[in-house]
């Protein structure tokens, strides 16, 4: 909860831009790491290859790697990136940062600001806010509040996404803020392919 509070009051500057308007997705940082950017830069083979998560998704394209255990975190409790399965060059395909809450409206408060400094930094085409259950948690009662940032025109997925994952006591599962930048290629593959 400390390291939530303190994100709060630093104004949470996730994205590390100027304020001119970014022209690419490849420009949003989450702790000093962009899409296109190579895990080399940051560790070993060996380190990154200890690093793979043992989530993974059943379509293996994709390989998860956790960076808080390549680099120390400033700002997220955790970050998950991709590269694409056997990348020698360890190319981030997807990024996405969490930071763990307890009180819904403090994570609501949170994704508003970085919803300000998104729109602030990109131009984008289109957005969608949606609230749904997880279907992580059974019972349907756990809620996610969401939006999607697209910075292409349809029929491109290529998004920003803010995530309150307001998970209930009983399902037992960390509630945390998730801000994850999708690429085209990876949008692509989170909605066609990865659970089949």
């Amino acid at each position: 909860m400390k390291k939530f509070l303190s994100i709060v009051v630093l104004g949470f500057m996730c994205c590390g831009l100027s304020l001119a308007e970014a022209e690419d997705i490849r420009d949003f940082e989450i702790e000093g790491i962009s899409v296109g950017n190579s895990l080399l830069d940051v560790a070993t083979k060996k380190e990154i290859d200890k690093a793979k998560s043992s989530t993974q998704f059943p379509n293996d394209k994709f390989t998860i790697y956790k960076l808080e255990k390549l680099k120390s975190l400033k700002k997220y409790d955790w970050v998950s990136v991709t590269t694409k399965k056997n990348d020698k060059n360890y190319v981030v395909t997807n990024i996405g940062g969490a930071v763990g809450y307890k009180k819904l409206d403090k994570c609501l408060e949170l994704k508003k600001d970085i919803q300000k400094d998104i729109e602030r930094s990109f131009k984008i085409i289109d957005k969608q806010e949606t609230n749904y259950a997880s279907k992580q948690d059974k019972t349907g009662n756990s809620i996610i509040y969401g939006i999607q940032y697209y910075l292409k025109p349809y029929p491109s997925n290529e998004s920003i996404v803010i995530n309150c994952y307001h998970m209930t006591d009983a399902s037992n599962i960390t509630r945390s803020l998730k801000v994850t930048v999708n690429p085209e290629e990876y949008a692509y593959f989170l909605i066609e392919e990865a659970f089949k």
